[in-house]
């Protein structure tokens, strides 16, 4: 990102100064010829000048800045740089986010019709400047995602992560919701996989989404003219979009991955605990009105994908569920949080914890064979809540294949990675940090009687598990396979 701070006093110097701390593009600008020749000694770069005079912010590279500071305590000599700035904004169809000192509230009010994005008091700059940065960095991506959103026509497709969860779903719809307010096309939900828990199902039917599954209606991906984002996702790996696509359009997520791996015009991988506290604070920024039923969504994608603000949240989450809980209807959320439990999936509970293994924390479960899916998943994530369980693995038959869920507790692990090395040659994993999942056709059991598949089943999946996450050696054992 690229700064430029306009003045060099105190207030002026303590900004530029932690910018630079951050390792930050940032260029300063000011009259006083001393002031200039003393940053550049400290190596910063300083341009002498003027800023109320246009060549001097040209000079400065305004056309470039995503984020320009004005710190001099005169509110007249803001007025004037707010007036210059604007029509630099015009004439160069510019537009970065502009931070202008005041003294007082009263001139709050002032700056904001002179064309001030935001203002900070000098006790606000220096006491909670990181959480101000961090309310402006957002405010910079915001203007990035609409600009781009508003170069496209047509359609856009949203493509959401394998087995989207209320996160996925939720962060997905408000994208869709995003585009359209700020003058950009109507979009399509895309995924692959099942919807899975009770809990997504009826978030889809009381948001009214229509999902398109992407093989069962064999989405003609050539339609959407390369207008494609991922959403709570940030590579091929673990959605539908064809790796033939090699850049999407925009690219949002939460769950850590390489930078290296991410390709995208537009891309926000940020560390908090939920993609739906990124897309709610772009609805925010963006001044887009979120209507209670989204709001309610995106309050569950934040509790869901930060169990409830045990995993990962940090005070981003907070601030966006706040913003929402104003918002959402609290009755959706009610229904949204206490999901009918059936019958079947109480048997599959009391099954999976008469049948658990424990092994250092990693607890693993065979579920034998199983009615739906999504119930697996759903043994994971309550195994994970038993004492002294820091891993869980539940695996199960369904239909002509089995079906593994894996989630941890564990920062130190890449669930993702472990089942995608661990299953990848008899079938196929993967998925994020704290939880991923596989899928291995029945027949990489071999020939193998009814009466013994359940062993075969554990030798193939959870000792497997165990040897790569390197709880268990190697075994030796060596199983003959039909030809």
């Amino acid at each position: 990102m690229v700064y430029l701070v306009l003045g060099c006093g105190d207030v002026g110097f303590s900004i530029a100064s932690k910018l630079k701390e951050s390792r930050a593009d940032v260029t300063v600008v000011d009259i006083d010829k001393k002031n200039v020749e003393r940053l550049k000694k400290i190596g910063f770069r300083a341009v002498l000048g003027d800023f109320r005079n246009p060549e001097t912010l040209l000079g400065a590279g305004i056309k470039n800045s995503e984020m320009v500071f004005i710190t001099s305590s005169y509110f007249s000599v803001t007025s004037e740089v707010l007036k210059v700035i604007n029509k630099l904004k015009e004439e160069f169809e510019i537009d970065p986010v502009v931070v202008a000192r005041i003294s007082d509230d009263g001139e709050r009010d002032e700056a904001k019709l002179l064309g001030a994005t935001d203002v900070l008091a000098p006790p606000q700059i220096i006491a909670d400047f990181i959480t101000n940065m961090e309310k402006l960095r957002i405010m910079v991506n915001e203007k990035r995602l609409r600009a781009i959103v508003k170069t496209m026509r047509g359609k856009m497709a949203i493509i959401l992560q394998r087995n989207p969860d209320p996160d996925s779903i939720a962060s997905g719809a408000a994208l869709k919701l995003y585009a359209k307010a700020a003058g950009g096309p109507e979009a399509d939900l895309i995924y692959d996989g099942e919807i899975g828990y009770s809990q997504n199902r009826a978030l889809i039917n009381l948001l009214n989404l229509n999902l398109i599954k992407a093989d069962e209606h064999k989405v003609d991906f050539g339609e959407y003219n390369g207008q494609f984002a991922l959403v709570d996702v940030s590579t091929h790996t673990n959605c539908p979009l064809p790796k033939e696509i090699m850049v999407p359009k925009i690219v949002i997520d939460h769950h850590a991955v390489p930078s290296g791996e991410v390709r995208a015009l537009y891309k926000d991988i940020s560390h908090v605990g939920a993609t739906a506290t990124l897309l709610t604070n772009y609805l925010r920024y963006g001044f887009v009105d979120i209507d209670p039923a989204t709001a309610a969504a995106l309050v569950i994608g934040i509790l869901t994908d930060t169990n409830n603000f045990t995993r990962g949240a940090t005070p981003l989450d907070y601030e966006a569920f706040q913003y929402l809980m104003q918002r959402a209807d609290a009755d959706i959320i009610k229904q949204l949080q206490r999901p009918s439990l059936s019958s079947e999936m109480l048997d599959v509970l009391s099954k999976a914890v008469r049948n658990r293994k424990l092994v250092g924390g990693y607890l693993t479960v065979n579920l034998g064979e199983v009615k739906e899916r999504d119930m697996i998943p759903q043994v994971a994530d309550f195994l994970l809540n038993l004492e002294g369980v820091t891993t869980t693995l539940a695996y199960g038959m369904v239909g002509n294949h089995i079906h593994a869920s894996a989630r941890t507790k564990d920062v130190s692990l890449n669930l993702g990675e472990i089942l995608k090395k661990a299953f990848s040659e008899v079938g196929s994993g993967g998925g994020h940090l704290q939880m991923a999942a596989a899928k291995i056709p029945l027949r990489a059991l071999g020939r193998v009687s009814k009466r013994s598949i359940r062993r075969e089943m554990d030798w193939l999946v959870r000792q497997k598990f165990l040897e790569t996450v390197g709880v268990v050696k190697p075994s030796k054992r060596r199983r003959k396979r039909s030809k």
